[in-house]
């Protein structure tokens, strides 16, 4: 199975341990892991700081990576964490909003062909950015509305879903980006719901 894994920091592996923004070796990262678990050929298309695409620029850098990956079975999408935090006053509608957009503009991909059955939509575990005062508390509980928001997208459009705001996945010491641990979880948990699925 070929598998398409479109994200931002925590699906590129960004180790928030590291000074110099580096990535976590191939084996704590999740696609690789399920890549090495399950045998799939897995694209890891994260990258650090991405928002849900929205301006003509992104789309059509999504739709030249979608491209240039080749057929897929599987498109996974696990954005929107960078959107809720790149903005004075959280707003999970509004995040929702950019996704379902985003969403649209996927199934006109000929990689998809309007089939929402190849596309798995993740909603992003909760940040934990309250930790560092009363201000980030507001960005946690907005993060909180990721399971039920993308939730509704993926009922509308006929997408795969899972919320990994409910699988316990362990975050660093900034409260947003997965430790080694976290990934590792990540990738078991998914790795059941892919298998469930299919």
């Amino acid at each position: 199975m070929r598998i398409f894994c479109f994200g931002d920091s925590n699906t590129y592996g960004y180790d928030a341990r590291s000074r110099l923004g580096e990535r976590l070796p191939a084996g704590e990262r999740w696609p690789e892991i399920l890549a090495e678990q399950y045998g799939w050929e897995i694209q890891n298309e994260g990258m650090n700081g991405r928002k849900i695409p929205g301006e003509a620029w992104s789309l059509a850098g999504f739709d030249r990576a979608l491209f240039n990956w080749g057929e897929t079975d599987l498109l996974l999408i696990m954005l929107g964490t960078n959107d809720l935090l790149g903005v004075c006053f959280p707003d999970m509608e509004e995040v929702g909003a950019s996704m379902e957009r985003f969403v649209r503009h996927v199934l006109k991909n000929p990689q998809i062909a309007g089939k929402g059955d190849r596309i798995l939509l993740i909603a992003p575990p909760p940040t934990e950015i309250g930790r560092f005062g009363e201000y980030g508390l507001s960005f946690d509980r907005e993060s909180m509305k990721f399971g039920s928001c993308y939730e509704k997208i993926a009922e509308e459009y006929g997408l795969r879903f899972a919320d990994a705001g409910r699988w316990g996945i362990s975050l660093a010491h900034d409260g947003v980006h997965f430790t080694p641990e976290g990934h590792g979880i990540f990738a078991k948990r998914l790795g059941e719901r892919i298998k469930q699925q299919l």
